[in-house]
């Protein structure tokens, strides 16, 4: 029982630490899921929590696949990718995406 609210002591000290950090400029800011979909312009990006994000992409966005240098044409809907979003304040622009392996494709019968 004590190793458990320790635990949870912890777990609320990182949580309040890392809160006002989170805001400060200079940090970079990723953001890691699924691409969902992918224009000439703009990026949504799928997050482990389900929300979907529109990240901008710019003539400044680096797209990066392993060590070498890839192209916006690169980011395929179903990729995983972390995207370096600056800041993150509104709008999302993309300062960098790390190309991923493809999201496995769902077991036939689940829906």
């Amino acid at each position: 029982m004590k190793i458990q609210i320790a635990r949870a002591l912890i777990g609320l000290f990182v949580l309040a630490w890392a809160g006002p950090l989170s805001a400060h400029d200079g940090h970079a800011h990723i953001i890691m899921g699924t691409v969902t979909a992918r224009g000439a312009r703009d990026v949504k990006v799928k997050t482990p929590s389900g929300e979907v994000l529109a990240i901008a992409i710019t003539d400044k966005t680096a797209v990066v696949n392993g060590k070498q240098k890839a192209k916006v044409a690169d980011i395929q809907v179903g990729r995983r990718v972390v995207v370096d979003i600056g800041n993150g304040e509104d709008p999302l622009i993309a300062r960098e995406i790390q190309l991923g392996v493809m999201a496995p494709a769902a077991p036939a019968g689940d829906h």
